[in-house]
């Protein structure tokens, strides 16, 4: 059953009840079939990342994965490391170079890549609910209006300074 989140950076959210939840890496992970797994990006870690420019494949198609290793970094206002969910081979899809602007567009339709593997254990991944409570503290939760610059300390002190200053031509 989808799972409805509302006000993640002042949005609404819709997590889709079909699939299983890594929040610590901002992954989802769908069973196509017995022993086929495909991986994505969740929405709210695409809102938190904001544009992906670039997606740069750390293995080569088609290898033997262990969980937790790192196979993707994705250029976005960051650098962002993406690590298997679980173990077996990993298989790129055809169009990678298409993926920065099919992320950002469809991050429940955009697949990463897919793991292969008879006995692959998703026991840590959260389902839709489970991953609902695990954003309600994260950053964008705490800022419910999506305001720039966000809520932290250091984000509003920098802001409201930015905003403080007074700048003169010619002086």
């Amino acid at each position: 059953m989808d799972v409805r989140f509302e006000n993640f950076l002042g949005r609404e959210l819709v997590l889709p009840g079909d699939r299983s939840y890594d929040p610590e890496e901002g992954l989802w992970v769908k069973q196509e079939h017995v022993g086929r797994w495909s991986v994505g990006m969740t929405e709210p870690t695409v809102l938190m990342a904001g544009t992906v420019r670039e997606v740069e494949l750390l293995v080569e198609n088609g290898r033997d994965v262990t969980e937790g290793e790192t196979v993707i970094l994705l250029l976005t206002t960051k650098l962002k490391y993406i690590a298997a969910p679980v173990s077996g081979k990993l298989v790129f899809p055809e169009g990678v170079d298409s993926l920065p602007e099919t992320i950002v567009k469809d991050p429940y339709g955009t697949v990463l890549f897919h793991i292969v593997s008879e006995q692959a254990e998703i026991g840590k991944l959260l389902d839709a609910s489970g991953y609902a409570k695990a954003l309600k503290d994260s950053d964008g939760a705490r800022n419910p209006g999506g305001h720039k610059g966000g809520v932290s300390p250091t984000c509003k002190a920098v802001y409201a300074g930015i905003g403080e200053q007074s700048v003169k031509n010619g002086t």
